[in-house]
Formats: C-alpha cells, sequence, structure tokens
C-alpha cells in the first residue's frame, strides 16, 4: 500500500510538470495585431464678396455739377473673393423728388414725386424687393431668376448691375430747389453660402429673407 501511495504522488507531480511546460509554452507565444487611424481634417470655409464700381471711381469729376439728362457711370458689380459658392444680392435707394420736367418737344410735365434718375438692370439680375418710400425707392435684386438664385463660384463675378454701366440724370426743369443739392444712390452687395441653407431655400425671395435676419443681428 505505501508503494501505491508513492506511485500516486509521483504520477501527481509528472501531470503537474506538464501543465506547467504546457502554460509557459502558451505564455511565450505571439500574436498577428494591428491598428489604424484616421486623420478626419475637416477645413473651414469662407464666403467673402467685394463689391467694385471701377468706371465710377475712374471719373470723379463727373459726378459734380450735375445738368438735366446727362449720363453717368455707375457699373456695380460683384466678385466672389471667398472659397465657397456664394449666392449675392446688391440693394440700392434711388433718390427722388416732387418735380416737374421736360418733354421732348421742351413742354414742362405735371410735377409729381419721381425718382431721379433713370436706368435699366443688366440681365441675370431679378428683383427681389421694391420699398416706395417718399424721399427714394429701395431695392433689393439677386443674382439669379425669378425661381432660383445663381450660384457665384470662387473667382467669378456677377454682370455689372446698370445696363452698360449708366445711369441718367432725370431731364429736371430749373428752378425747383434741387440746384446745389447732394444725391446720394448708395450700393451694398451681400453674400450667403449656398448650400445647407435652411433645408435647401434657392428661390432668391427665400434666401434673402434667411440673409435679412442674419443680418438684422449683426
Amino acid at each position: 500500500m505505501g508503494k501505491e501511495i508513492r506511485l500516486r504522488k509521483k504520477g501527481s507531480m509528472l501531470l503537474a510538470a506538464f501543465l506547467l511546460a504546457v502554460a509557459a509554452i502558451g505564455g511565450i507565444s505571439a500574436y498577428f495585431t494591428d491598428v489604424d487611424s484616421a486623420a478626419n481634417v475637416f477645413t473651414i470655409g469662407k464666403v467673402k464678396i467685394d463689391l467694385t464700381e471701377p468706371a465710377y471711381d475712374a471719373h470723379p469729376q463727373d459726378h459734380q455739377n450735375l445738368t438735366p439728362n446727362k449720363s453717368l457711370d455707375k457699373d456695380p458689380y460683384v466678385t466672389n473673393t471667398g472659397i465657397n459658392d456664394a449666392f449675392v444680392f446688391t440693394e440700392f435707394t434711388i433718390p427722388k423728388a416732387e418735380v416737374k420736367t421736360a418733354a421732348e418737344n421742351g413742354s414742362q410735365n405735371t410735377a409729381v414725386n419721381q425718382e431721379l434718375f433713370q436706368y435699366q438692370i443688366s440681365g441675370g439680375w431679378t428683383q427681389v424687393v421694391k420699398e416706395d418710400r417718399e424721399d427714394g425707392c429701395r431695392y433689393v435684386y439677386a443674382y439669379g431668376s425669378n425661381e432660383a438664385c445663381t450660384p457665384l463660384s470662387a473667382g467669378h463675378t456677377t454682370p455689372v448691375l446698370f445696363a452698360d454701366g449708366k445711369i441718367r440724370f432725370l431731364n429736371v426743369i430749373e428752378g425747383q430747389g434741387l440746384e446745389e443739392e447732394m444725391l446720394e444712390l448708395p450700393v451694398d452687395a451681400y453674400g450667403i453660402q449656398t448650400v445647407d441653407l435652411d433645408g435647401g431655400k434657392t428661390a432668391p425671395a427665400d434666401v434673402w429673407a434667411v440673409l435679412e435676419n442674419q443680418q438684422a443681428g449683426k
């Protein structure tokens, strides 16, 4: 019986040694591994526009001492100097006064409150707003059609706003108080992104409403 016990102990020792050897072999095994990553870099866009009037700026002397029916350079256009495409709008106000004008035969027309400059708008622009006030008429024009604004790509330019880059002073009869008056015709330009715009709006009236609301908060 004593011998049987010794055999059992010896067998147990051999089994334990075998298990330790297997564990040791498993502990030094190599495993294939890998790792990868994505940079996920995002670049911020930029909407920037420039309003220029080269012919108007080149001849400042022509805007002094106006005479009736005089043709004047007024050539505003907009250039996209940013990165993103932009929807573009222009806003201007034509001054008004109650005056008599001369008809083609030289007779006097009845005095009415009217715009003091005559002009045509170039193709490619569509009217969005006309606000007729006592002292002037405010207009907003979109670059595009009645249905949709036209995206202005980076580096590109709109057509000149006023046809042929000209406006004409009204054929006003003298002696009505306009002499030596300073008349202002300011033009402003606005640009806004073309994508992700409040549900994908593109119609000029809708886009202008978004832009006007944002400008009101500044």
